[in-house]
């Protein structure tokens, strides 16, 4: 399994894609089929929104996939207890930051958003640019800080 795993996937999509588009016309001229006929630009450029838009579906839904979610862990650990529930005792012991937090923080390191200085994380240039989008997605829902 590669380490960077998004990277590795956004290169396969976007490999796949140049491949994809390059290999219309000499595919079907080549077998005489011409289900399409000769592409424009404006077809070329909806074929690959539609693509990068699944790429990034997929990239989202794979980043779910590959961590627990906070909530799903939460629930799973409750639903385990059966109808006698879980104690919040033992769900503070079980439920704490090295299953929420620290993965997602080695995962952000990983991924080279953000660096570890002395014993302050930093965000690099990728990590700014991701929290920028973020923030600005967030106004313009008309959402404050928080999550």
């Amino acid at each position: 399994m590669p380490k960077r795993q998004t990277k590795v996937l956004l290169q396969i999509f976007l490999i796949t894609l140049s491949a994809g588009i390059f290999s219309f016309k000499p595919l079907f001229s080549l077998t005489g089929i011409n289900i399409f006929a000769v592409l424009d630009v404006s077809e070329y450029l909806h074929i690959s929104i539609f693509f990068i838009s699944l790429l990034l579906a997929y990239m989202i839904t794979y980043s779910a996939i590959e961590a627990d979610s906070p909530s799903l862990v939460m629930v799973l650990n409750i639903a385990g207890t059966g109808p006698a529930g879980l104690d919040k005792v033992e769900f503070d012991r079980i439920i704490n930051d090295d299953v929420l937090v620290k993965p997602r923080v080695h995962d952000l390191v990983i991924d080279k958003m953000v660096y570890l200085e002395g014993d302050r994380y930093r965000l690099t240039r990728k990590g700014v640019l991701l929290s920028r989008i973020f923030i600005i997605y967030r106004k313009i829902l008309g959402a404050g800080k928080g999550g």
